[in-house]
Formats: structure tokens, C-alpha cells, sequence
């Protein structure tokens, strides 16, 4: 059971009401409210505020479900946008090509791809990718930076013409300047970015520091100044073992020639 889910079943117990009475309430069925207090399902959020109001649960319930998927709505989203757009300075790890650097295709695959597992709306996904892709059109963008595992070049998302045109757009990117990738290959610590997973370290211009750690489907916002200077340190030492700018372009155009080539041209027609 999910806290979630024992939250539920706490709050209709508390009330006195069977499983098929909540349902009732909130205009579903009693397998439905079953499979939600086991964590076998996750209530829609709509469906969540309706629950949280049957059950008097003074917003607990919808907190909860809150923190459960990556929607553009989801408080701890909404924080680290707005930590976003006033970044001075952005270093990441990513085991999948970073969001800011995703072209339309790989991306609309990856969330079609993640929906199942972290929820939320597809649309709304995509609408909320266009304003963070804002940030590197402004004559101020922030540098940025990413240790990237070369399991993101290698694991398929959409399809391989999908991908071709994904890493052939993230070589582009990165000759532009303020924009640094540095691959950790197979060879050499792309484990060590498994295993610390996903961050974001943002610089803002009052002189705070803040990490977006993406464990789970939303992670945690790290503000703490030694903790933070752990990820930093952390960050500047899988960099430091990395391929440098120049290594990394070569082995994605390696990447892309070896495992996505241009599909031969059928000269006779369809």
C-alpha cells in the first residue's frame, strides 16, 4: 500500500464508509477505490481533489497525489520552472537527452514513453517543454551543462529515425556557445551517473544555490548549502572523468553512423 493509497483507506475508514460507498461519492466503481488503497492504481488528479473532498481530508489526499507525477501543475514542478527561468548558471546529469536540449519528436516520444509509469497530461507536457525551450532563445541564457551517460545515445525513444535526428540536432548544440556535453561513456564512468541519477544544479541571482535531485516521478528540491555542495562536487567530478566537449561530439557522430544511419533511398519506387 502507497501512502497515498493507506491515506484513502484511512480517511473512508474514519468515515465509516465501505469501499463501494466512497465510490458512490465520487461517481466510481468499487474496484476502482480498491485498486487506489492498494497502490495498484493512481487516482487521476482531478479525481484525487474529489476524493480528498468526499472524505474531509483538508487537502492531504490531493497533496499526496501531488507529489506523484511531473505534471506542469504539480507544485514542485511549477518551483523548479521558476528556479528555471532565473538561472544564471545550470549543470545537470542526465541519463536521457536533457529536456532544454530535446527537438519536438524526442520529446513528445519520451513523455508518450514515461506517461504510464509517472501520469499527467501529454498536452500539457509538450505546452510546458515549449516555455522552458524560451530560456535558451533569450540574449541572457543562462550556460549550461550536462554529464550525459552514453546510455542516452544508445537507448532507442520514438524510433531510430526519431533518434537520428535527435543526436544529429544535439551535436549542433553543442558548438553553440555556453552549451557543454560531456559524455560518460560505457567505458568509463557511465555507471557512476547511474548511480548518483538525475539532477539539476541552478544558480540564482540573489547567490542561492538549488538542486532538483530526479529520483522517483518528481524528485525533491535540495537547498540546504552543504548539501547542495555535495551535488556540486559530486557533479564536477563526473565531469572531470568524462569526455571532454570535443571526445563527446565525436563519439555521438560515432553513435549515429554505427547505430542510426540514413535508411537507403529506394530507387524503384514504393
Amino acid at each position: 500500500m502507497t501512502e497515498l493509497g493507506a491515506a484513502i483507506h484511512e480517511y473512508r475508514i474514519a468515515k465509516g464508509w465501505l469501499q463501494d460507498e466512497l465510490g458512490a461519492a465520487v461517481c466510481l466503481s468499487r474496484s476502482a477505490i480498491s485498486r487506489f488503497e492498494s497502490g495498484d492504481r493512481i487516482p487521476h488528479r482531478d479525481t484525487a481533489r474529489q476524493l480528498d473532498e468526499a472524505l474531509g481530508a483538508g487537502g492531504r489526499i490531493w497533496r499526496l497525489r501531488d507529489e506523484l507525477d511531473d505534471n506542469p501543475d504539480a507544485t514542485l514542478i511549477q518551483k523548479v520552472f521558476k528556479n528555471e527561468t532565473k538561472a544564471i548558471k545550470i549543470r545537470e546529469t542526465n541519463c536521457a537527452v536533457p529536456a532544454l536540449l530535446q527537438n519536438p519528436e524526442y520529446e513528445r516520444a519520451i513523455i508518450q514513453k514515461h506517461l504510464p509509469y509517472f501520469g499527467g497530461n501529454l498536452e500539457e507536457k509538450l505546452k510546458h517543454r515549449v516555455r522552458r525551450h524560451e530560456l535558451f532563445k533569450r540574449s541572457s541564457a543562462p550556460p549550461f551543462s550536462t554529464v550525459l551517460t552514453e546510455a542516452a545515445l544508445r537507448s532507442i525513444v520514438g524510433n531510430q529515425s526519431v533518434m537520428r535526428r535527435q543526436l544529429v540536432d544535439l551535436i549542433a548544440v553543442s558548438q553553440r556557445s555556453g552549451i557543454d556535453i560531456r559524455i560518460a561513456p560505457f567505458s568509463g564512468n557511465a555507471d557512476v551517473v547511474h548511480l548518483a541519477g538525475e539532477f539539476s544544479i541552478t544558480d540564482l541571482p540573489d547567490g542561492k544555490t538549488v538542486v532538483h535531485a530526479r529520483s522517483g516521478a518528481l524528485g525533491f528540491l535540495v537547498t540546504k548549502p552543504e548539501t547542495v555542495n555535495k551535488y556540486i562536487t559530486l557533479h564536477n567530478l563526473m565531469q572531470a572523468n568524462a569526455l571532454d566537449s570535443e571526445e563527446s561530439r565525436d563519439l555521438i557522430h560515432k553513435t549515429v553512423r554505427e547505430h542510426y544511419p540514413c535508411l537507403p533511398v529506394n530507387l524503384t519506387g514504393p
